[in-house]
């Protein structure tokens, strides 16, 4: 076994003894123990928050395919002539076209313009009588 020397002059010498102070090892000890945890903790959190951006990213983030066939099939039927069927309460087939919505816009913007010149016409003519 170690014989601990008791000798003031070899202890006044800085010579190291064979076993540490137990409060410094506690210490180190403690301190070693509490940044290990700290460290698992900051990894797995780490790991959830990409784990959580990886699944938004991949799977809510991305529109469903009968989505983006409905959002075209809509598109289509506002940009193109069509011809469809509808019932009325009787039951009997009507037949219907759809134009796209700029012809449409068109359409009406002409037809308020030849509203508005129509009633221009009539108030200078009822103008001109009086």
């Amino acid at each position: 076994m170690s014989e601990h020397s008791t000798d003031p002059e070899l202890l006044n010498l800085g010579l190291p003894e064979d076993d540490p102070e137990p409060g410094v090892t506690w210490f180190i000890s403690l301190v070693s123990v509490v940044l290990m945890v700290i460290t698992v903790l900051a990894s797995v959190a780490m790991y959830f928050a990409f784990v959580e951006g990886e699944v938004d990213r991949k799977i809510v983030d991305q529109p469903a395919v009968e989505l983006q066939e409905l959002r075209l099939a809509q598109q289509e039927q506002l940009t193109e002539y069509q011809n469809y069927e509808i019932e009325d309460a009787e039951g009997n087939k009507l037949s219907r076209i759809r134009i796209p919505v700029s012809r449409a816009m068109e359409l009406v913007v002409a037809d308020a313009r030849a509203s508005a010149d129509a009633v221009k016409s009539d108030d200078a003519g009822a103008l001109v009588s009086r």
